[in-house]
């Protein structure tokens, strides 16, 4: 196996494992709990709010009319609003653990910022895997919603003791929400593998090639 697979396969497999989490309370949801049909909702509504602060923080990561200085400053600044919503939802679902992922993603922005590589590598390694992050959550939910997905194991007693907060499709049939865990998280972890890149992928506000 070359370095470079191996390098593109480990950075699939937090995705991989993502994905297999989601397929498990799908398929036997009684083996991690009820609770983690909670969890799984929790990650796919972070994930919305992680994909449009990559589009905002990598715009200005890869501005390149700034100082390092000014980028780290804006990035703190939008990290702050988006903090407000990551914040709510964890107070909603009594779980602090998104407010460390999305640190997770503040801290490999402001990194990328400071790192040394061509920044034309950096444009293309932001912009496509934003671009396919997007595509394939727009493409869960229209699937989700609109075609019919089986419920697997997740019967509506095990559903009643998650206890889901709020209202919604995602509340009245979790399993749409699992089920869109498993295609994301997938199609993450199988592009990363693979290593696909979009050349014509945009972050929208960064500046042109």
């Amino acid at each position: 196996m070359t370095t470079p697979r191996l390098a593109r396969r480990c950075s699939a497999l937090p995705d991989a494992v993502t994905a297999g989490f989601f397929a498990l309370v799908w398929i036997a949801p009684q083996v991690p709990g009820a609770g983690a049909i909670r969890t799984g909702m929790l990650m796919m509504l972070v994930e919305f709010v992680l994909l449009h602060a990559s589009a905002m923080i990598g715009s200005i990561a890869l501005n390149a009319s700034s100082s390092p200085r000014r980028k780290l400053t804006a990035v703190g600044g939008f990290a702050a609003l988006y903090l407000l919503f990551i914040a709510a939802w964890a107070w909603q679902f009594r779980a602090w653990w998104p407010l460390v992922a999305f640190g997770w993603l503040v801290v490999g922005k402001a990194w990328l910022v400071m790192q040394p590589l061509p920044r034309q590598d950096r444009r293309q390694m932001m912009q496509s895997e934003w671009a396919i992050g997007v595509m394939a959550y727009l493409a869960g939910t229209f699937a989700t919603v609109f075609l019919p997905i089986p419920r697997l194991g997740m019967d509506p007693a095990i559903v009643a003791e998650a206890a889901l907060p709020g209202s919604g499709l995602w509340v009245s049939s979790p399993h749409t929400v699992i089920a869109f865990g498993v295609f994301y998280f997938g199609v993450l972890a199988v592009t990363k593998a693979r290593g696909t890149r979009l050349k014509h992928a945009h972050i929208p506000g960064s500046d042109p090639d």
